[in-house]
């Protein structure tokens, strides 16, 4: 394959100027290049751009996917046939590198039928809520439900207060309770690298991280990206001691009254799937249910199921058994295998 250099900022020029997503941006590659080693490939013409990462493993396969680790994916172009050109050029990149096959994550409705017409097939594992935060706070406020109401109240009784990350020792601070978290949910943790490299890349101008304490201890935390007009709900992480503080509850009303205040219009509550814990707290918030459907090209083996479902019972072996250090040691390696 031809190595083709790209200009960042050409590169994320176009990015701006057409409907994207935070993960369409240069800088998400580099990410992904640099704590994982997952082989960029940009495609992009004066019009248009499509991001895909090589992700090769042994245990899942060797997979062209827009984008791992990442809610959204696919072409970002201000025409169709752009983005029908870049798809096509995307297969000949797929049959070059002898993959298993092509996972476009919730690429924009408007290419939906151009994937289809390339012989992708579409899959609705996933969805998102969608909160309008353009109208006034007290409008939200009552939006929100009365039990989250109820639930900020009881935590800021509780004496639970929300602060800003400010700097590397507060991104530490989250990562601890990162750690904590993925291990109770069973999952393989990224490494910290991973949300250092995220803060050099991102902060201050598309991150924003939220930490709740609790008498000098912090107790919960969210990451959120910024990109353009939306807010987008990326992890959330708590330390299971402190579930009933309501803490949860006053950081998601945080940053929709942030949100509100500083002229967003959209907070994305983040990817989730049916019967999944979460669905029922990103619900109450008011949010429009939106799909999130995958596109693949299957060349060898098809993927009868999600990895999270297929290893099920493995996440739950995880969660009850691993040692905390060992899975802080090996989960690194197994994540960048799932990308």
């Amino acid at each position: 394959m031809v190595e083709v250099t790209i200009n960042p900022k050409k590169w994320n020029e176009i990015v701006n100027h057409n409907n994207s997503k935070i993960y369409h941006l240069y800088e998400w590659g580099r990410l992904l290049n640099d704590v994982h080693g997952h082989k960029l490939i940009y495609l992009e013409d004066d019009k248009g751009v499509f991001p895909l990462a090589y992700v090769k493993s042994f245990i899942f396969g060797n997979r062209l996917i827009s984008l791992p680790f990442a809610d959204y994916g696919g072409p970002c172009a201000n025409e169709k046939e752009t983005a029908d050109t870049l798809v096509a050029r995307t297969e000949d990149v797929a049959e070059e590198l002898d993959v298993d096959f092509i996972e476009i994550r919730s690429p924009d409705e408007k290419y939906f039928d151009i994937f289809e017409k390339h012989g992708f097939v579409r899959r609705d594992d996933y969805f998102t809520f969608i909160l309008d935060l353009d109208r006034e706070v007290e409008d939200l406020w009552k939006v929100i439900g009365r039990k989250n109401r109820n639930m900020v109240r009881k935590a800021e009784k509780n004496g639970v207060e929300i602060v800003e990350a400010k700097n590397k020792n507060d991104l530490g601070i989250f990562y601890e309770l990162y750690l904590k978290t993925m291990k109770k949910l069973g999952s393989p943790p990224q490494p910290y690298k991973f949300f250092e490299t995220i803060w050099n890349l991102f902060y201050p101008r598309n991150l924003i991280i939220l930490l709740a304490t609790c008498n000098g201890r912090c107790i919960s935390g969210n990451l959120f990206f910024i990109h353009k007009d939306t807010i987008h709900h990326a992890y959330n992480c708590s330390l299971k001691e402190y579930l009933g503080f309501g803490q949860n509850n006053l950081l998601q009303w945080y940053i929709i009254k942030w949100g509100s205040e500083k002229g967003f219009k959209h907070l994305d509550f983040g990817r989730t799937r049916e019967n999944a814990g979460n669905v029922l707290f990103k619900k109450r918030w008011g949010g429009e249910l939106v799909k999130m459907p995958y596109f693949y090209k299957f060349y060898k083996k098809e993927l009868k199921e999600r990895e999270e479902i297929k290893y099920k019972g493995l996440s739950e072996l995880w969660s009850k058994y691993m040692p905390e250090f060992v899975a802080n040691r090996i989960g690194p390696w197994i994540i960048k295998q799932i990308g």
